[in-house]
């Protein structure tokens, strides 16, 4: 009896949105948008022989995937993959019915997991594919800083007397807290807050969230920590859609006001069938999904992804969240 189907499935991809920037180590202050296409055309005009990009991270190990980096000339577009390698927690193979193989590895061989990673020169914006299993934010800044520095040094440009470091600043969007309010289905909802002497103010007093943290009074505690969820029910079921947004209304005024230190949470849906989006509602970062169809048993390749990108998303008439991102960002491009 055949137990395996051999149909090809649908993932869902998210891409994060950053601006890239250079951190003067020596003056925190002094920070500018960085510029990859130096960075960029050294990767394309180079071969593995030229740089080392291994880059230590713990246990893990940071790489630059050189075969997956291009150039979209016509949209101003560089791409490419950075891996995350480990050696640790190896899996075994598994034939049904039969005993699990061990996936024996080479002394120089790692289970590795991708990010692929868009930069748009026109508008100097960094589009980071998300993957859980692969490279943290903080990781791909921490990689991008060691290869901008290793390049700098193989050009003769080194900054070792004061070398600069990368952060990646997450573009906020502020549209998605109204988009937020328009759902109909409110899967979760996480609050945490310090300092709950607001609670006695008299703006707050009917307030769903204050009649929740008021307790903390009675047991002398400071810092509060609230999660409502449906986790263990029905996919069409949510939270009470107006108490939520009365708590969202409140966050924000408490937000805006100063009144003390709060960060929310939502994890919700417009509609059954749509995918659940987990937004923070204090920073309510730029992202964007698209949904590719994956071969069973087949790695998904960095030139299907960054198509799909395009097509779907980025470039995509409808989406366009090229347009988007630069608007969010505060760059246009000139006419």
């Amino acid at each position: 009896m055949e137990l395996v189907s051999k149909k090809n499935s649908s993932k869902r991809i998210r891409f994060n949105y950053f601006v890239p920037s250079l951190v003067d180590i020596t003056d925190n202050n002094a920070n500018i948008r960085w510029d990859m296409k130096e960075f960029f055309e050294f990767i394309l005009n180079h071969n593995h022989n030229d740089l080392n990009t291994a880059v230590p991270l713990g246990d893990e190990i940071a790489d630059l995937e050189w075969n997956t980096a291009n150039i979209d000339e016509k949209n101003e577009l560089y791409y490419c993959q950075l891996s995350k390698n480990r050696s640790k927690d190896i899996p075994s193979k598994k034939k049904l019915n039969h005993d699990k193989v061990p996936l024996e590895l080479e002394d120089d061989e790692y289970i590795g997991e991708f990010n692929l990673i868009v930069y748009d020169a026109r508008y100097n914006l960094l589009i980071v594919q998300s993957n859980f299993f692969g490279l943290t934010v903080k990781q791909i800044s921490t990689t991008l800083s060691i290869l901008r520095q290793r390049i700098k040094d193989a050009m003769g440009k080194s900054e070792k007397d004061n070398p600069k470091g990368i952060i990646l600043e997450p573009l906020i969007d502020p549209s998605e807290i109204s988009k937020i309010k328009k759902h109909k289905i409110y899967r979760r909802i996480i609050v945490k807050g310090s300092d709950y002497n607001f609670a006695a103010a008299d703006d707050y007093k009917e307030s769903p969230l204050n009649k929740a943290i008021n307790y903390l009074r009675k047991i002398g505690g400071v810092n509060f920590n609230i999660e409502l969820s449906m986790s263990r029910s029905a996919k069409n079921r949510s939270l009470d859609a107006d108490q939520v947004r009365k708590i969202i209304d409140e966050v924000l005024s408490i937000r805006k006001n100063d009144t003390v230190d709060v960060a929310m949470s939502i994890a919700s849906k417009a509609n059954e069938e749509d995918p659940v989006d987990v937004v923070n509602l204090i920073e309510p970062r730029l992202t964007s999904e698209i949904v590719i169809e994956v071969e069973n048993r087949a790695t998904i390749g960095s030139e299907y992804i960054y198509t799909n990108f395009c097509e779907q998303n980025y470039l995509d008439d409808k989406n366009n969240m090229r347009e988007k991102a630069s608007r969010v960002s505060g760059l246009t491009q000139e006419s």
